[in-house]
Formats: C-alpha cells, sequence, structure tokens
C-alpha cells in the first residue's frame, strides 16, 4: 500500500511539471505532505525518483529546483556524473591536452534550431576542441553555451578547463541529463578524429544546468569507438518502480 501511495504522488507529481501546474520549484514537502496525507518519508521518496528521472533537483537554500524541459527522445535519460577530460585523464593513466579548433559567438538560425535544444535567436558561444590522448586526437567535444547564463568566456578559458572557471567564479552546476548512442562517421569526424577502419563514432550528449535549473551547456561529444568504456557505479536502494 505504501509503495502504490509513494508512486502515485511521484505520478501526480511528474504529471504536474510536464503540464507547467508546477514551473520552478516543487512546494515544500510540509505542502506536499498535508495535500497528499502522507508521511515526508513517503513524499521524499516520490521526489527522489523524480530526480533519477531528471526531472528536479534539490539545492539547499532554494528547495526543489526544476530542471527546465524540452522535447525530444533523445533528451530523455538521467546522468550519474559529468566528469570532464582531468576524471579521463587521470583516471586511465594518460598523457591530455586540448586543441580549440572553433570559438565564436552565434545566434541560433532557423537552420540551427531543430538540431539544437534552444530558442531560435538565443545567442551561444560555440566551442569545438579536440581532445588528444598519448599524441591521438580521441574525442570532439561540440558545445554550445547560452552566452546570458555562464561568466563570460575567452580562447585561452576554453583551452583549459571551462569547469574550473566556473567554480573559480562561484557559478554553480548542479545536474545533467547524459544520453549515449553510436552514428555514421561524417566527413568532419574523419577530419578532426583518427578514426583508421572505422565508420561510427560513439556519441555522448549532454545538457547541463545550474542552480537556478537552467540548462546553459549543451555538449556533443564524439569519439572513437572500442577506444573508450561507459561505465557507472549503482546502489539498489529501491525496487518499488516496478510495473
Amino acid at each position: 500500500m505504501a509503495a502504490r501511495k509513494f508512486h502515485h504522488i511521484y505520478k501526480e507529481l511528474e504529471y504536474r511539471i510536464n503540464t507547467g501546474i508546477y514551473q520552478k520549484t516543487l512546494p515544500t514537502e510540509s505542502v506536499l505532505t498535508q495535500e497528499f496525507q502522507t508521511s515526508r518519508n513517503t513524499i521524499r521518496r516520490a521526489i527522489a525518483l523524480l530526480s533519477d528521472r531528471g526531472y528536479v533537483y534539490s539545492v539547499k537554500g532554494s528547495g526543489v529546483v526544476i530542471l527546465e524541459s524540452f522535447s525530444g527522445p533523445r533528451w530523455s535519460f538521467g546522468a550519474r556524473g559529468f566528469n570532464g577530460l582531468r576524471a579521463i585523464k587521470e583516471s586511465n593513466h594518460l598523457m591530455a591536452n586540448t586543441k580549440v579548433v572553433n570559438f565564436k559567438k552565434i545566434i541560433v538560425t532557423p537552420e540551427l534550431a531543430p538540431e539544437l535544444p534552444f530558442e531560435l535567436d538565443e545567442v551561444l558561444y560555440l566551442v569545438d576542441r579536440i581532445r588528444i590522448f598519448d599524441g591521438q586526437p580521441m574525442i570532439w567535444d561540440h558545445s554550445f553555451f547560452r552566452v546570458e547564463q555562464i561568466p563570460p568566456l575567452s580562447k585561452k578559458i576554453v583551452a583549459g578547463s571551462i569547469y574550473d572557471y566556473f567554480r573559480e567564479e562561484n557559478f554553480k552546476i548542479i545536474a545533467a541529463k547524459r544520453s549515449f548512442l553510436v552514428m555514421p562517421a561524417t566527413s568532419a569526424d574523419y577530419e578532426q578524429l583518427d578514426l583508421g577502419e572505422y565508420n561510427c563514432v560513439g556519441v555522448m550528449e549532454d545538457l547541463v544546468f545550474s542552480d537556478n535549473g537552467q540548462m546553459f551547456e549543451y555538449t556533443q561529444s564524439r569519439f572513437i569507438p572500442g577506444r573508450f568504456s561507459l561505465s557507472y557505479f549503482d546502489q539498489d536502494n529501491d525496487l518499488i518502480d516496478q510495473d
């Protein structure tokens, strides 16, 4: 009975988020506890599932923030974390550096809009960086950042660690939504990456959110298949969400 109530509350909150009844934050635990006539623990379990599904994120001092939503099945995956070049380098004991091949401001045009999770006429930073490991170009990061959402970037900053710079500027990153897929290699992939005999690339897509719940970055990382594995550690805290 408790399990069914927890899931019922989750589905109701999910509906209210998707239909715009809730927009920036969820009501407080006290309000939800009173409305659904249940315990705080049950409300917390429902909110935890919303967080796992990428709908919300708890921010100290701000409550439970609703992450900006967008249409399209490719954006429906939840991320376990986003690590960056440093983590890849250190965990695999590789020599690594970054080559910036493109850095500029762009405006989202009608031609670009269908390919990006941004609105028409938004101003973005476009950042193209090649990640070179042990002398071999292995990852092509094709990134877009909302200019109005982040501290100003420069070519010097993007040649280093953008996230280190964000931390120095006290810009808070709270969550990411991540998807993985395999795509046929394009002519640009062959130019930027040392694909050898491969005719496809692995693709990791990240949508990254700040502590106001707004998505500020979209990055498509295209990498050589067979050279990387994608893994995470999971804990089976709750198997109630089973139909």
